[in-house]
């Protein structure tokens, strides 16, 4: 890992939120991502960083049907709007963590993925494509979940991550000096469209309140926080413990 690499969380937030992000116009943020990106046939961005076997994912659209310029309004370590639009936290903050931790050279396949908040559409696409490449992984790790302390291993009412592997990063977490803890009430993020070839997929808190609507803010220090957190943690060391049964139509 890189160390002492400067890093505008606050900045980086602001960019990507400068607008909302219907689906079909996430291609106006790749200015903002880095540099080797890649982009495939349906608009997902990917990059691998070093040898591993993790994914880590977020998603580049908002829950909104327009493209609407965003007011911002700060107070101190939170960012939300004017009330007009939505903020877009879900999911700038979780391309902001993950925008870090590339920043850092923590080693991972990172994936920004297109049309989530109309049904993980670009996840789907991408498993739907080429299945294997997507075999080779031992844990999927979004940050698309609201506010803090979640590891989250359910997902549609299934589980999608072993407790071993939420405890062994609970316990990681901890000596960084944060509070994670195994939730099984998540919904529906892009990872759980991975859990028939990949058998960790979770999804971590990002510091993000209200998404979804215009009383939508993000602590952007604590945003830092997990983030920096995050860039410590031994991933290729947790454990790949939930057995794989595919049961879904679109795993070939």
């Amino acid at each position: 890992m890189r160390e002492n690499c400067t890093f505008d969380f606050k900045n980086t937030f602001l960019n990507l939120t400068q607008y909302t992000v219907p689906h079909g116009y996430e291609s106006r943020l790749e200015p903002y991502l880095p540099a080797g990106v890649q982009k495939d046939a349906f608009g997902n961005y990917f990059l691998r960083v070093g040898t591993s076997e993790t994914l880590f994912a977020s998603h580049l659209d908002t829950a909104s049907y327009t493209r609407e310029k965003v007011t911002h309004e700060i107070a101190h370590n939170i960012i939300r709007t004017d009330g007009s639009t939505i903020l877009g936290g879900d999911n700038k903050a979780g391309v902001t963590i993950l925008l870090y931790l590339i920043s850092q050279g923590v080693p991972g396949t990172y994936y920004f993925f297109a049309g989530e908040e109309r049904g993980c559409l670009g996840s789907r696409w991408a498993l739907e494509q080429d299945p294997e490449f997507f075999r080779q992984f031992k844990r999927a790790v979004a940050f698309d979940r609201r506010e803090t302390g979640s590891i989250i291993t359910h997902q549609r009412c299934g589980r999608t991550a072993s407790d071993s592997f939420a405890d062994a990063l609970s316990i990681q977490f901890a000596q960084k000096g944060m509070t994670y803890q195994a939730d099984p009430y998540g919904v529906f993020t892009d990872t759980a469209i991975y859990e028939d070839v990949i058998p960790e997929c979770t999804n971590l808190s990002a510091g993000v309140w209200h998404e979804h609507s215009r009383r939508e803010y993000v602590d952007i220090v604590l945003v830092e926080q997990i983030a920096k957190a995050a860039a410590g943690i031994d991933w290729e060391s947790l454990p790949a413990a939930r057995p794989i049964m595919p049961n879904h139509s679109w795993v070939a």
